[in-house]
């Protein structure tokens, strides 16, 4: 049996945050993580690019960066290595540089790495959380800490502990669609590149696809226009095409469908890209991903639960501990549209899903701790929410602020040799240092 201060468990955005800002503050971590990287849906699950970030002022003819320092180092670092950022998709990234800079990070903050290790179920101690069963190469371990963080993205780590969830949508509990990102090499674009912006460089391919399906020479019912991403590397792009309604992401069942149906659906696009749009005539499927992209599980019942009338009009807290100007942005959990735009307009959001023009909200830290259960915090998308704020908050960059105020909170919950019950939001606030300063250009 092993004892830390801190067991993280999930390695994505989050969960590596979460796990460096505790350890460089002199906690013994631990990160429980089933792949063999870091990184979740940013490596594993192939999601492109970092959303959220960036805010664009008025008038401004740079966006401003609403991340925290440390993602904005990490940033930098892959920029300088040409792998973060195009003119086109100025957040795109290259996943496997992140991942080895994640694993620099996070070994030399000293965090104790269990790779291909799954979480089996919580214990007790007097009814209090005290440790975690594991399922690793070695077989099945027991780690005890006095502090827990879950960042698994499904919450599975709170729902072992039996903490109060909801699924879904109110009244039908339908919940949002999954995808299948993946990523083409050999394309030629050289007339892509030319164009003033993303939704420009997409049109020239999406005349094809409109064509095409007006036609009944492509059958593809499932996203209504071509969507892709540039991405940093030559002859490479992400696509964001596939739609996998009806899965549950808490499911093996669930992803195995999901996952099987959507590399179905890879190869009839890819099919059709490479025989009959001329820039991808060359072109050949390059990635795809460990795993299916889940975008909606479980909504914690925490102690704040965020609602659409925060993202929408900017609010700010006074416990705030991470932000994003990111839309309220919900695939339909039925058919191939979206809740936040009208038919036709090819994902432009309406005013009423997103902030503010030039602002941004904040996420509360009461949002990540639950009613009753003192040495656990909730620091990923399954953190309390709606079903419409969970659709803004729940991308990868605001979880990187999430991940990295739980793992400040945890080294301030220890300093008191006591719980996350004992720690005071606006002192976490404090701490992190950035939130009350105007965001600056990255």
């Amino acid at each position: 049996m092993m004892k830390y201060d801190l067991i993280v468990c999930g390695g994505g955005p989050a969960g590596a945050a979460a796990a460096l800002a505790a350890a460089s503050g002199g906690l013994r971590t631990a990160l429980v993580e089933r792949f063999g990287c870091l990184g979740g849906m940013a490596s594993a699950g192939l999601v492109n690019p970092l959303l959220g970030l960036e805010l664009n002022r008025p008038g401004e003819a740079r966006s401003r960066f609403l991340g925290t320092p440390a993602f904005g180092a990490l940033l930098r670092t892959l920029r300088r290595d040409g792998a973060y950022g195009t003119r086109l998709t100025p957040a795109a990234f290259d996943e496997e540089q992140l991942k080895i800079r994640l694993d620099e990070l996070l070994s030399a903050a000293g965090v104790d790495l269990l790779f291909h290790t799954m979480l089996l179920d919580v214990v007790r101690d007097g009814g209090a959380l005290s440790g975690v069963r594991v399922l690793g190469k070695e077989g099945v371990t027991t780690l005890k800490a006095a502090l827990f963080i879950d960042s698994t993205g499904d919450g599975d780590l709170a729902a072992a502990a039996g903490c109060p969830f909801d699924t879904g949508r109110p009244g039908d509990g339908l919940m949002q669609p999954g995808t299948m990102s993946f990523r083409m090499g050999g394309v030629d674009k050289s007339e892509l590149s030319e164009q003033p912006d993303i939704r420009a460089a997409r049109a020239l391919v999406d005349a094809y696809f409109q064509q095409a399906c007006r036609s009944g020479a492509l059958e593809y019912p499932y996203r209504d226009f071509i969507h892709f991403y540039d991405y940093p590397r030559p002859g490479v792009l992400h696509f964001n095409m596939t739609r996998i309604n009806g899965i549950d992401g808490c499911s093996s069942r669930g992803l195995a469908r999901g996952e099987t149906e959507g590399r179905r659906q890879v190869k009839i696009i890819t099919d059709w890209l490479v025989r009959e749009v001329p820039c991808f005539r060359n072109a050949f499927l390059e990635k795809l991903p460990q795993q299916v992209g889940i975008r909606e599980t479980r909504h914690f019942r925490g102690e704040y639960a965020m609602e659409r009338g925060d993202i929408v009009s900017g609010r700010k807290f006074a416990d705030g501990i991470a932000r994003s100007a990111y839309f309220i942005d919900i695939h339909s959990p039925v058919g191939s549209g979206f809740d936040h735009s009208q038919q036709g307009t090819k994902g432009a959001v309406l005013e009423a899903y997103k902030p503010p023009a030039g602002d941004y909200y904040e996420i509360p830290f009461r949002s990540l701790r639950l009613p009753g259960a003192d040495n656990l915090l909730v620091a990923c998308r399954a953190l309390s929410a709606s079903h419409v704020a969970a659709a803004a908050v729940r991308v990868m960059s605001p979880m990187f602020a999430v991940g990295e105020a739980a793992g400040c909170a945890a080294v301030l919950a220890r300093r008191k040799n006591g719980s996350f019950a004992e720690v005071d939001g606006e002192a976490v606030r404090r701490a992190l240092g950035y939130l009350n300063r105007e965001p600056e250009a990255l």
